[in-house]
């Protein structure tokens, strides 16, 4: 008997298997503390935090796709991802 697996649970189930990689474990970090709705604050020190977290993420973003972790990395951040601009 075959089951059927959608998707998306495929790719969290290897995503799972994969987030072993110490970039992937920083990019989870960074995701996680991150203020999502930064660009609301009315306060100019919390909007440039947001400004600075966003960059970094960003950037560990790129050095994922560039050691081949391209996929793990979009799916990290849309696991986390609150708001679409």
């Amino acid at each position: 008997m075959h089951t059927v697996i959608s998707n998306n649970k495929r790719k969290v189930r290897r995503l799972a298997m994969t987030n072993c990689h110490s970039d992937l474990d920083v990019l989870e970090n960074l995701l996680s503390t991150h203020d999502w709705f930064y660009m609301y604050s009315d306060d100019h020190r919390a909007w440039r935090k947001g400004t600075d977290q966003a960059s970094d993420i960003r950037r560990q973003i790129d050095i994922c796709c560039g050691l081949g972790l391209s996929e793990e990395a979009n799916l990290l951040y849309e696991q986390y991802q609150q708001y679409k601009t």
